[in-house]
């Protein structure tokens, strides 16, 4: 056996224990999100009867990390039955509650863009305006009560623009059109469905495995470490040591895998990026959403 064959099979023996580490960290970090759920996930404003800015606000990030929470659930599921590409395809739903995470909490006044409006337009109080020439203006909205047109909806690239965070941009950038391609049909992706010889369809080809597990721990970790934020938890210590942990496993990742060109600087970005994070969670005092009782 050659120095490079044996090279390959500790490469590959390091892989697998990864891929082993990386599901034992999703499903406690899952265990700890379902948690935080469990025990502080209240709807405050319809509990209160109150409908204020600070209220409404903290709901809607709840709401959406509890929709995170139950999506990685089910990727969870999916990778298990070895279904990479479909986890990937939940994956971006999870990653855009991360991003409407940090841009509500940065963006409070705008509340209503993702609130106010959208209940607006199912109830029929707000209506899309109509163009002289018969098309609907789906970026605007008239209230029927106020006869007053408003602005209507937040795009992807603003949301990703309001982060706090320099480096969620730089990874945005590569991550999101990857985490698309499984999403949408794209030739692009029809690798992952073809049999080694490439000239057969396979449902059962799993090559991803590896790439998912660690995107749905990277995200996964982003919106755990959030959490910190939205109100005096108890499990502070459990939510920090669960990131750290998460964080060496995708540093490992990122030091082991050979990534192909047009991923460009993804790993140093991620790097970059857990820098960040791990910055964030040093923090001793926060500004919590909700500092009521």
């Amino acid at each position: 056996m050659t120095d490079t064959d044996s090279s390959n099979i500790r490469k590959k023996t390091a892989l697998l224990r990864l891929l082993t580490a990386f599901k034992r960290r999703l499903n406690e970090q899952i265990n700890l999100c379902q948690s935080i759920v469990f025990e502080y996930g209240t709807v405050d404003a319809i509990m209160d009867n109150d409908f204020s800015q600070e209220y409404v606000v903290h709901d809607y990030v709840f709401y959406c990390f509890t929709k995170a929470c139950k999506s990685l659930i089910a990727v969870s599921i999916l990778l298990e039955n070895k279904l990479p590409e479909d986890a990937m395809s939940l994956l971006r739903s999870v990653y855009e509650n991360y991003l409407h995470i940090i841009y509500v909490i940065q963006n409070p006044e705008n509340i209503d863009d993702f609130v106010h409006k959208k209940i607006g337009l199912y109830t029929g109080r707000l209506q899309h305006p109509v163009s002289q020439k018969g098309r609907k203006l789906s970026n605007q909205v008239i209230d029927s009560e106020t006869g007053k047109t408003l602005p209507y909806g937040v795009g992807i690239s603003t949301l990703v623009s309001q982060s706090k965070y320099k480096y969620d941009q730089a990874v945005h950038r590569i991550m999101f059109p990857f985490l698309s391609e499984h999403t949408h049909p794209n030739m692009v992706a029809s690798g992952n469905y073809r049999e080694d010889d490439d000239i057969h369809y396979s449902y059962w080809q799993a090559s991803n495995t590896l790439q998912a597990e660690f995107f749905g721990l990277y995200i996964s970790t982003l919106i755990l470490s959030e959490s910190l934020t939205f109100e005096a938890l108890v499990e502070v210590k459990e939510i920090k040591y669960e990131c750290r942990q998460s964080m060496k496993l995708c540093k490992r990742f990122l030091t082991l895998m050979e990534f192909p060109n047009q991923f460009d600087s993804l790993p140093n970005d991620i790097q970059n990026r857990l820098t960040e994070l791990a910055d964030h969670l040093s923090r001793r005092e926060r500004c919590y959403l909700k500092p009521y009782t």
